[in-house]
């Protein structure tokens, strides 16, 4: 084609003096995203069609995009070449501005009442719990949280705060309610005299007509997008609350971190356009913020974000960090072509991991054995400042959060390749990373044919469980970082989905039993946990063990660490269940009762009262089903929730796990009421358990119930009205 080589400012590989010269054509399609042997046919005809029509005027790669391994878009024109490759239909939409503020709301139906003033009696306990987290210094954002004295939580659309200490003396004192339709509050902190409010807004873009003509046989729907918003309260009298910022971020809210006086926050944004021929110009891909009366502004401009060659994502992975000791301090941020999965941050840096599937390189392709890789990327944080270091890259899949692990100069990670091959089983792996995020010492193939179901690292070590028969539990020793190993493991029936720490030389698993049958399946049966001693990392054992209720007992706990209340030094812990047990029917007793009055866990068949013979020799019933025989027990096995609240246990490593009582917010009237079947109500389940000086408190979002920690008793209980 008549295209000289240039090697200006090139490293001298092999392949640089071709790129340039391409690139002084602007004959590199944008899709071209790093240099590789393999280029699609349609890139290499739209090379040839640039450089015989030379054609300049379209978006084109260059030498530094292609072989820098972090670069930035070079222009808002570039930034829309880039969307362009993966977004292809749909409509633009215009937004809806919603009106800002925040008020304190009464019982009234949206009238605005004075708050109660603080009662005077209180006092605040010496000793109280707090979110369980997964690094100490780092909180994590909560449904519930307490300072000792008042309990605050999220409840529908509100949040309401709850002098709580003493029991005697509980009351709400405020009831905030943001001013907005589309506001929905998810997650909080309390800093001091701080309450942060993390929570989703909803914005509606609708469709611009084509020509001025919209259809009336078929309009497009309105296409709903989301805001995150956080705001920032003053709640040095807790009775009336002061919004001091208010700060909206286009995205929605993945998830976030306290560290001291500064919050992190991780969004997703995909633009809303739906058809990229409606994007005018790049800037309108931009993700914006609004911070208080403030007009909205990008975060960033379009040559400030960066992406990782050959792995584009049609999607903003966002990362701002907000200052809580000053109201007018700068929000810093970084903005990528990317997205966030999972996240783990230390004191001085942050985690985002993400998934990437990359079929198109992958010659052997099979759909099989999954080929998928994760990405990390790393942030240093320091005084609120976020710098974007590097990024690394290993096979499999977390599972979550506590998949990763920072330790001194080292990052650990531990995946899983799931696969349906009979001779390439699926297998899991722990890889070590560097400063630079570069992979220096890794297991691999661990437990081949089965998956990670919980990890927890302490220190040198990794705890790993992983399942598909049996429960494995894993000693990883990671005191040499380039020579990980195992060092020791147990196998039992069942499986920990969760890992938390008793100390040096014990880890409490929480999970389920199972049961394998004479054919070989696997069946589940109810709730677990364990105390592991691993005092002899090669020889660890099984301690203690718990067992609640059978089949379908469930906790939020197995999904959600931060359902846990577990505290050693007062040996208490406790977490929010639903128990279910099998039905015995002997004890039931179905033969003893007929047709119209059969409890509805019996089988119930129409059987006549007595049956005689006519002159004709032909049966003639009564017409009614009472006859014998008409309320029997099923041929199978039934289950049925038999409790919903919270247990309490006492744990120490002398007697194991001993049962201090049950505390529910369902009363005897619901459960009379409802017959054979628990009452199930969402107002009436209970989600956290927290505790204040001598007092549990169990939350619910209609109840909040105080009891005495040794007896579980009801001291004091306030339900909380909508």
């Amino acid at each position: 084609m008549g295209v000289a080589p240039d090697t200006t400012g090139t490293k001298g590989e092999w392949f640089a003096g071709y790129v340039k010269g391409l690139e002084n054509q602007k004959a590199i399609p944008s899709t071209v995203q790093f240099f590789d042997k393999d280029i699609a046919r349609g890139e290499m005809a739209e090379v040839i069609w640039r450089l015989k029509t030379n054609t300049t005027d379209k978006v084109s790669q260059d030498y530094e995009s292609i072989t820098q391994e972090f670069p930035a878009i070079k222009s808002c024109s570039a930034l829309k070449e880039k969307f362009n490759v993966y977004q292809s239909f749909s409509y633009r939409y215009y937004d809806v501005d919603m009106e800002e503020g925040l008020m304190l709301m009464g019982e009234g139906e949206g009238e605005a009442v004075p708050m109660m003033e603080k009662a005077e009696t209180g006092a605040t306990a010496d000793e109280f719990s707090t979110t369980n987290i997964q690094v100490t210094g780092v909180d994590e954002a909560d449904i519930i949280k307490n300072d000792g004295q008042y309990i605050y939580m999220v409840k529908g659309d509100t949040v309401r705060i709850l002098e709580a200490y003493p029991p005697f003396n509980m009351q709400e004192v405020s009831n905030l309610d943001f001013g907005e339709e589309e506001f929905r509050p998810s997650e909080m902190f309390v800093n001091e005299n701080q309450l942060i409010v993390i929570g989703r807004s909803w914005k509606s873009y609708y469709p611009v007509p084509l020509n001025g003509v919209e259809s009336l046989i078929y309009p497009p729907y309105p296409y709903h997008g989301s805001k995150t918003k956080v705001f920032i309260l003053d709640i040095s009298d807790r009775s009336n609350p002061v919004e001091e910022r208010v700060v909206a971020f286009d995205g929605d809210y993945h998830t976030s971190r306290r560290i001291q006086d500064n919050l992190y926050l991780v969004l997703n944004e995909r633009p809303h356009y739906w058809r990229m021929e409606d994007v005018e110009k790049g800037e309108d891909l931009l993700p914006h913020m609004k911070d208080g009366n403030k007009d909205a502004e990008p975060m960033v401009g379009c040559v400030d974000i960066r992406y990782f060659p050959g792995r584009i994502h049609p999607n903003y992975l966002i990362v701002t960090s907000i200052p809580l000791d000053d109201p007018n301090s700068e929000i810093d941020r970084e903005v990528f072509l990317g997205s966030s999965d999972n996240v783990y941050a230390s004191r001085t840096h942050l985690y985002v991991a993400t998934n990437e599937v990359n079929y198109d390189h992958y010659t052997d392709w099979d759909w099989r054995r999954d080929r998928t890789h994760t990405l990390v990327f790393k942030f240093a944080l320091e005084d609120g400042k976020i710098n974007f270091i590097d990024r690394g890259r290993v096979p499999g899949r977390i599972l979550n959060q506590f998949s990763m692990d920072a330790h001194i100069d080292h990052f650990r990670i531990a995946t899983t390749i799931d696969s349906w091959i009979t001779d390439a089983p699926s297998s899991n792996n722990v890889y070590v990373l560097d400063k630079e995020m570069a992979t220096v010492g890794k297991i691999e193939d661990i437990a081949p044919g089965e998956r990670i179901f919980s990890t927890r690292f302490l220190g040198d070590r990794l705890y790993m469980v992983t399942f598909r028969r049996v429960d494995p539990l894993f000693v990883i020793d990671l005191s040499n970082p380039v020579n990980p190993r195992i060092l020791g493991k147990l196998k039992i029936p069942g499986f920990s989905d969760y890992l938390h720490p008793y100390d040096k030389n014990h880890i409490i698993g929480f999970g389920k039993e199972t049961e394998e049958t004479k054919e070989g399946l696997v069946l589940m049966k109810g709730f677990k946990m364990a105390l592991f001693d691993v005092s002899d990392v090669e020889n660890p054992i099984q301690k203690f063990a718990e067992y609640i209720g059978d089949r379908g007992t469930d906790s939020e706990l197995l999904r959600n660490h931060k359902a846990l209340l577990f505290d050693k030094e007062k040996e208490l812990l406790a977490f929010p269940i639903n128990i279910t047990e099998k039905v015995s029917y002997e004890e039931l007793g179905c033969e003893k009762y007929r047709y119209s009055d059969c409890p509805s866990l019996c089988y119930k068949r129409c059987i006549p009262s007595s049956c005689t013979e006519d002159d004709e020799g032909r049966a003639v019933c009564t017409d009614d089903c009472e006859g014998l025989g008409s309320c029997t027990a099923p041929s199978y096995d039934r289950y049925t929730t038999t409790f919903s609240g919270a247990v309490v246990y006492t744990l120490n490593e002398t007697d194991g796990f001993n049962s201090r009582g049950r505390i529910t917010h369902y009363d005897e009237e619901d459960i009379l009421k409802m017959g054979d079947y628990w009452p199930y109500s969402y107002e009436k389940n209970i989600q956290r358990i927290i505790y204040i000086g001598d007092y549990l408190y169990t939350i619910s979002q209609g109840k909040i119930k105080a009891s005495d920690m040794d007896t579980t008793d009801e001291v004091n209980a306030i339900l909380l009205q909508n």
